[in-house]
């Protein structure tokens, strides 16, 4: 099975951390984030694309072209347009089922190996905040979209997908709002999941890092793990 790392952000949350630093590079204990995404990839990995833009050489000298003896390549997305646009770029590249992770977030290797169960499925963590874009579930606890969240518990989107090739039968979509052309993965799977439900996996051990706050949460959570 492929999976898809997606690096190719600015990550200008972070700045000025990232202003020389590709977030890709971040340290977290004794490893960069995307050194903890690859240990996270499930056994049946073989082929690693990791999709790059700012900053994108310093990711390519750090991984080299393959990560424990599984290949790596790396896919230049230019213009910048969102998680859709990426997926657009590696269309066909993708063969089969493929994983897909957001490469500024830290995953427990036990959801996504559990995820690979299925034919197509997604990461959710449960939250108590309200949230634009939470995700929709059915009767049956499937994610069929996206939803404001208005009761006491939601569900985030954590940026993590096996997916197969259905995904590719519609164009992607664009994110509503945004100020430049952006097209988002979680969006374009939401209208695709309206008619093709897709699995639910749920952890409370997902850990995103797009601001400062996120960071140090994060750091503060591994040296409390690894004491």
């Amino acid at each position: 099975m492929q999976a898809v790392i997606l690096c190719a952000g600015l990550g200008t949350r972070l700045r000025p951390l990232t202003l020389t630093t590709p977030k890709a590079l971040i340290p977290i204990g004794n490893k960069t984030l995307i050194e903890h995404t690859l240990n996270a990839l499930p056994s049946v990995i073989d082929e690693i694309f990791i999709v790059i833009n700012y900053l994108g050489d310093q990711i390519k000298a750090k991984i080299g072209n393959e990560y424990h003896s599984i290949p790596v390549r790396y896919i230049m997305q230019d213009p910048l347009n969102g998680t859709g646009g990426a997926m657009d770029v590696l269309k066909d590249r993708l063969h089969d089922r493929f994983l897909v992770l957001n490469g500024d977030d830290l995953y427990p290797y036990k959801s996504l190996e559990e995820m690979t169960r299925f034919t197509t499925s997604i990461l959710l963590r449960p939250t108590s905040k309200h949230l634009m874009n939470g995700a929709k579930l059915n009767q049956h606890d499937q994610f069929i979209g996206l939803t404001e969240s208005t009761d006491s518990e939601s569900y985030r989107v954590c940026g993590a997908y096996i997916l197969d090739q259905t995904y590719f039968t519609i164009p992607p979509v664009k994110i509503e709002g945004s100020e430049h052309e952006e097209y988002g993965l979680p969006q374009t799977l939401a209208v695709l999941a309206a008619n093709h439900p897709t699995n639910v996996i749920m952890t409370n051990e997902w850990f995103p890092i797009g601001t400062p706050e996120e960071l140090k949460d994060v750091k503060n959570a591994y040296s409390e793990k690894n004491t």
